[in-house]
């Protein structure tokens, strides 16, 4: 450790110290206060004892508060040392991302891509510059020799954007990638949408796609403005009589719904008639609106690993393995932001003028609440059109005490509160022989089931946040049959986790989706019978 670190560990504890003694002073004053207080005889002298006691309370809760805020800091600190020595991806990223800022006067879609040329310009001067002494091993995706290497592995760098425009499109689809992610999430569904006549743009959200620091550095503003300047580059492809429609997974679905909020109240944006999401994360847990104090903590600290809440190998191609505070801290903000849009369009009686949603969600996902999208946004819609398709958990006899269904407890009120707003599909297991499943839709409160001929694959329990958008045969995430040397979804390996430096999910979240080609289909199907487009607005 630096010793300016260790000074600063050491003034630290010095001064939880004094202020820990500072309170069990003040409690032992507050003590004697009240003996004197009952052994008072004169009123002035019962006045100024009780005076005295509310102010020596008010004191040690002050102190209180001092203390709880300085084991925290120094919590923090600690379990921030123990975290793996930073790389250069952790510590520089590209000076030309996109800001919020720069989206005024002429600035558009083309400016955004030629901006992003820049940015992986800079990135590739970092990985055959600086970093190149870092960059050892066969899993690295900053080693231009890894397999990891996300140029090497397709025809297209998918953590770039990417258009793809039809001569005579049916429609066009803006496609906006999760957190930590790129475009690549979404890959196999625009290859579909283009091949089917739709003009698609993969935005590349700024932040990422080349290194973790970028992520540390993003704040949510500069998301939504890209997504606006992406869906007028979009719109300009189009013909005025070609609907619009985005589709948005995970924080990209949340940036999606909040694009469509807010042209409803700007009309120099254009009007989006349909969205399709993707374990949106429309509810994610509380805490993470605490890790804003994480560059509080850095800045008193001089440590720059108090900014980071994991520190990995950087062995996946299309997604970052480490993990900023900042990254939490500002899908909390992105999560907010579309609350208070949905709770004032709520508030002015205006619910009826949201575009149709159509959301793929897993029951069980450990990154988003979704309970909390079923309460905050799908009892809120009032068209018949919307759609929440929900994909159950593998009810197999033989595994079903290995299995926590405490999920069900919160999930199954939401979905009996309010339901006229939306219909509901659900992938599960037949009641008649488990190894069936069946496609079981709830319209207006009659339900109706359809068998289906997928299944689940052996010792596949349930889909994951991260499984959701991804087919069985990707080549990165498939299974090892589809792969190409990098079958980062069937990972086999045993060790302590503490030996490794990727993460224990990686051997236990799945990460493809065995019911892909029946979603893919359910959502071509959607789309098709979509509202007819609104006039283009801009």
């Amino acid at each position: 450790m630096p010793p300016t670190v260790k000074q600063r560990s050491l003034l630290l504890r010095t001064l939880v110290w004094l202020v820990i003694a500072a309170a069990l002073l003040t409690v032992s004053a507050v003590a004697l206060e009240w003996f004197q207080l009952a052994s008072s005889q004169s009123e002035e002298q019962l006045d100024w004892r009780a005076f005295r006691i509310p102010a020596l309370l008010l004191l040690n809760l002050c102190l209180t508060i001092l203390i709880a805020t300085a084991v925290a800091f120094y919590c923090w600190l600690r379990l921030s040392k123990s975290l793996p020595e930073l790389q250069g991806w952790h510590l520089q990223s590209p000076k030309s991302e996109f800001r919020a800022k720069h989206a005024n006067g002429d600035y558009d879609f083309d400016n955004y891509l030629a901006q992003e040329e820049q940015v992986f310009e800079e990135l590739e001067a970092y990985i055959a510059g600086e970093w190149t002494t870092q960059t050892a091993g066969t899993y690295n995706r900053f080693n231009q020799d890894s397999i990891c290497n996300p140029a090497s592995i397709l025809e297209h760098n998918w953590n770039r954007s990417r258009v793809l425009v039809h001569d005579d499109p049916v429609g066009g689809v803006l496609l906006v990638h999760g957190l930590s992610d790129s475009p690549y999430s979404l890959r196999r569904l625009g290859e579909r949408l283009y091949s089917e006549g739709y003009t698609v743009i993969w935005l590349r959200v700024p932040g990422h796609g080349t290194n973790p620091r970028a992520l540390a550095e993003v704040c949510w503003n500069d998301w939504t403005e890209a997504v606006k300047v992406a869906a007028k580059g979009l719109r300009s492809k189009l013909p005025d009589n070609v609907p619009l429609f985005l589709a948005g997974y995970s924080n990209g679905a949340a940036l999606s719904v909040h694009y469509a909020l807010s042209a409803l109240d700007d009309a120099t944006l254009p009007t989006v008639n349909a969205i399709v999401l993707f374990s949106p994360m429309i509810g994610i847990n509380p805490l993470a609106k605490i890790t804003h104090l994480s560059n509080a903590v850095g800045l008193v600290s001089r440590n720059e690993k108090t900014k980071w809440s994991h520190i990995h190998a950087e062995i996946d191609p299309f997604k970052y393995s480490s993990w900023p505070m900042n990254a939490n801290s500002q899908a909390w903000s992105t999560t907010q932001g579309v609350e208070k849009k949905l709770a004032a369009l709520q508030k002015a009686g205006r619910m009826n003028e949201m575009p149709p949603i159509l959301a793929m969600q897993s029951a069980v996902d450990s990154t988003v609440s979704v309970p909390r999208l079923i309460t905050a946004l799908f009892a809120r819609l009032q068209a018949n059109k919307n759609e929440l398709f929900l994909f159950d958990i593998n009810r197999v006899d033989n595994l079903s005490n290995l299995v926590n269904f405490s999920f069900e407890k919160s999930i199954l009120p939401a979905l009996q509160e309010n339901s006229h707003g939306y219909h509901l599909s659900v992938v599960r297991n037949a009641a008649s022989t488990h190894e069936q499943m069946v496609l079981k839709t709830r319209i207006e409160g009659e339900w109706h089931e359809t068998p289906i001929h997928d299944r689940w694959p052996d010792g596949v329990i349930s889909l994951s946040h991260i499984a959701v958008p991804i087919a069985p045969d990707d080549p990165v995430y498939g299974d090892e049959a589809n792969t190409n040397g990098l079958s980062l979804g069937c990972i086999s390996m045993r060790a302590e986790p503490s030996a490794l430096m990727i993460p224990s999910t990686l051997f236990v979240r799945c990460r493809q989706n065995p019911f892909y080609t029946l979603m893919e289909n359910h959502v071509m199907a959607w789309l098709s019978e979509s509202p007819p487009s609104k006039p283009a607005q801009m």
